[in-house]
């Protein structure tokens, strides 16, 4: 099984570290893009104008991630195709 995160040592610092995507490093820019992605799928699949939460259900998920500095436990946030694409709640695929 090959990991999809890697973390390896920076250059900028003794403490630096950098995190690397099936072994391409990820930019702040590249975060941003996923936001923006997830968002709009969110939005697509659960319009808010049909009453539904869209992108505000991410939003809350990615405070609650910044604020507590953890992967929320909350089932509000539980994604039930986790068990059908079977991915790890780390990000890892397994078999």
């Amino acid at each position: 099984m090959t990991k999809r995160f890697e973390f390896v040592r920076g250059r900028k610092s003794p403490k630096d570290f950098i995190m690397k995507f099936n072994g391409v490093a990820v930019k702040f820019e590249d975060v941003a893009k996923m936001c923006l992605f997830f968002m709009k799928n969110e939005d697509n699949l659960y319009p808010p104008e049909k009453g539904f939460k869209g992108a505000e259900l991410f939003k809350s998920y990615m405070y609650d991630v910044l604020e507590t500095r953890e992967i929320p436990k909350n089932k509000k946030y539980d994604i039930k195709k986790n068990k059908l694409t079977k991915i790890t709640e780390h990000g890892e695929i397994y078999e």
